[in-house]
């Protein structure tokens, strides 16, 4: 059982200089609070430097040892760090100190290259020898296991990896469990057992090569041996190269996520790109309308006689539209030689002809293209004092002026996003994209073709060993000989290797389902949802909730995500023989009340001991004080000096 007792740390991240946390001996919770850039996440770091001698960023990425040391010693010309752990194992007491200094000859670091990371470890107060300290390391805390120790509460897309046997992040997780649980002693074991049954079958087959009776088979079996040795060496590639295989494809899954985030924001930049365009076309547009009745606006000073000399125009134009009306009547008339009217199509005598033309004269052509002049005219200044009066409406600039601001703000908008999303595309390499792409779809293709030569190359020692086994059979018939003491030793190993196989199977079944029950307890008392009944965990660990009616429940919110997680790293503490502290950064980020408050009653239950890194709004004081009561062994807080100096002080409020 690894347990913490002290970390001191020096000019780590915002720690600037040796400050020092002390940490309860008693089963129970210890609280950091700290607000947002104050060094939760580098306390984290610091345990996971002085462990293995990394840190990592955001999205699980390693970060640069050079951008670790505290800015303000930096800014002084002191660079490197310091974290020292002092913790026991149960059976030990160790002292493990890790640094981070500029090379000798180094005045200015530039890089990681100008620094070296040196590290010792006490035992008992002893000082390990590089090796020894290496072994109790891996033994103690093996880096493939650290994230069920040591892991952010906003970072869980490993865990969600779980959900899919076809994943190979998946995998290696699920090989990270069964080392925690200690599946891998067994299965070296059962390895152990198959080469010494391996080397009996062959010295049996060269025993029988001695034997006039069955030297035939001998040679058979010998020649079977061999080739086996063949096709296992076969495999051992295949799988090898099956492994380098799915761990390039895992890398290149990342990297190809971030290459359709990358197209997703080019798809995107394109989008905006045409609606700044257009917006920009509308602006445009507004404002030479604008320009054009701003220019015109000294009109809405004269409305009143524009109005009243529109109405005189309209007047005199209805009097010559009459007027010429009239003249075409009587052209009419006239043309027709006193026949109908035109009009009412009723017989005019010409007694009232004229009369007609004694009270109306009859233009001439030159007359009535005088005054068809003069109409078109009048109604051409009709129109432009028209115009002038919609110009000069204050309402219609109201209106314009209204529309111009709405698509200058809309453009605005538009344009800032725009800017934004060419900041994050300014790194990209196109080019390494579609590499990566390409090398993606070579690895799936190659990863192929090794499942299918590791597949065909098993059935091949298959058959070899039904073979083989054919042939020992015949043996058996002719009697002992000389190869009778090998042919006892060959099926007593055969015996033992059948009966630990399947020991190691049902260790393993029985395992995984004390796991899942003990991951659906931790569930009923964190989760907040009625109908889970619990989780259900396949043969790579991968987790499934389950609902009261027995279906599973295909998809899962991040909060759920969150509680299910967590399940398991509960299940895991309490059923694997390697045991440790919980280091959780902001494990309360998108869960609601109700499943903070269950999560905080329910630590104490999951672990031996807990470190909480949350801010008082995650995780308000008085919740966890209500909630842990005397499981609460410490609570500690991040003061802010300054930007660049956080302060680890006992919280005493």
């Amino acid at each position: 059982m690894l347990w913490i007792k002290e970390l001191h740390i020096e000019d780590f991240g915002p720690f600037k200089g040796h400050q020092t946390a002390k940490f309860s001996l008693e089963d129970g919770v210890t609280v950091v609070y700290g607000e947002n850039m104050r060094g939760k996440t580098s306390l984290l770091n610091a345990v996971r430097f002085a462990f293995f001698g990394k840190v990592v960023g955001r999205g699980t990425k390693a970060m640069s040892l050079h951008q670790v040391g505290n800015w303000e010693q930096g800014a002084t010309g002191k660079y490197g760090f310091r974290v020292q752990l002092v913790f026991g194992d149960g059976d030990h007491d160790y002292k493990l100190t890790r640094s981070c200094r500029p090379r000798t000859g180094v005045a200015v670091p530039g890089g990681d290259e100008d620094y070296s990371v040196d590290y010792y470890l006490e035992r008992d107060g002893s000082v390990l020898g590089p090796q020894q300290a290496e072994t109790d390391l891996k033994r103690i805390l093996p880096e493939q296991i650290a994230r069920f120790f040591l892991f952010d509460g906003e970072l869980l897309q490993e865990y969600e990896d779980l959900l899919s046997s076809e994943s190979d992040m998946g995998r290696r997780i699920s090989e990270a469990i069964e080392r925690i649980l200690g599946v891998p002693v067994l299965t070296s074991a059962r390895a152990t057992l198959a080469r010494l049954k391996e080397k009996s079958e062959h010295r049996e087959a060269t025993a029988a090569q001695g034997d006039l009776k069955t030297r035939e088979f001998g040679n058979q079996l010998a020649d079977l041996h061999a080739q086996r040795n063949v096709l296992t060496e076969d495999l051992e590639r295949l799988e090898k190269d099956l492994d380098e295989m799915r761990s390039q494809k895992a890398s290149l899954e990342e990297a190809m996520k971030k290459k359709e985030r990358i197209a997703a924001l080019l798809d995107k930049q394109d989008t905006l790109d045409r609606l700044i365009e257009e917006i920009d076309g509308r602006r445009a547009s507004k404002a030479a309308e604008l320009q054009v009745a701003m220019s015109s606006a000294w009109c809405a000073m004269l409305d009143e006689p524009i109005r009243s000399a529109t109405r005189r125009l309209r007047e005199t134009e209805g009097v010559l539209q009459t007027e010429l009306l009239r003249a075409d009547v009587l052209r009419s008339l006239q043309d027709r030689a006193g026949s109908e009217c035109p009009a009412c199509l009723q017989q005019v005598s010409p007694e009232a002809l004229e009369r007609i033309r004694s009270s109306n004269p009859i233009f001439t052509d030159e007359s009535r293209a005088e005054k068809d002049r003069e109409l078109a005219a009048i109604r051409r200044q009709i129109a432009a004092l028209e115009q002038h009066g919609k110009a000069g409406n204050p309402q219609v600039i109201r209106v314009l002026w209204d529309s111009f601001e709405e698509a200058s703000v809309d453009y605005a908008a538009k344009k800032g996003e725009r800017d934004e999303i060419a900041k994050q595309l300014e790194s990209v390499d196109e080019e390494s994209l579609r590499k990566t792409k390409a090398d993606f779809e070579s690895t799936i293709r190659q990863i192929d073709v090794l499942e299918k030569g590791v597949k065909a190359t098993r059935t091949k020692i298959n058959e070899n060993k039904a073979d083989a086994e054919s042939i020992q059979k015949r043996l058996d018939k002719l009697g002992s000989g000389n190869f009778g003491a090998e042919r006892r030793r060959r099926e007593l190993l055969s015996d033992l290797h059948h009966l630990f196989d399947e020991g190691v199977g049902a260790y393993r079944e029985r395992l995984r389902k004390r796991v899942e029950a003990d991951a659906t307890r931790h569930l009923k008392a964190l989760t907040t949802e009625p109908e889970y009944a619990g989780l259900r965990i396949n043969d790579s660990y991968g987790l499934t909730i389950v609902h009261q009616d027995g279906s599973d429940i295909p998809v899962r919110s991040a909060g759920a995500e969150h509680v299910v997680a967590l399940s398991l790293v509960g299940a895991l503490q309490n059923n694997a023989p390697l045991r440790g502290p919980i280091i959780i950064d902001s494990p309360f980020g998108r869960l609601d009340r109700g499943h903070t408050r269950n999560i905080v009653r329910a630590l104490p239950t999951m672990a031996k001991q807990i470190v909480l890194l949350v801010y008082e709004e995650e995780l308000p004081p008085t919740l966890a004080r209500n909630e842990l009561k005397g499981n609460l062994r410490g609570e500690w807080r991040l003061n802010r000096i300054s930007a660049r100096h956080t302060e680890l002080v006992p919280r005493k409020d």
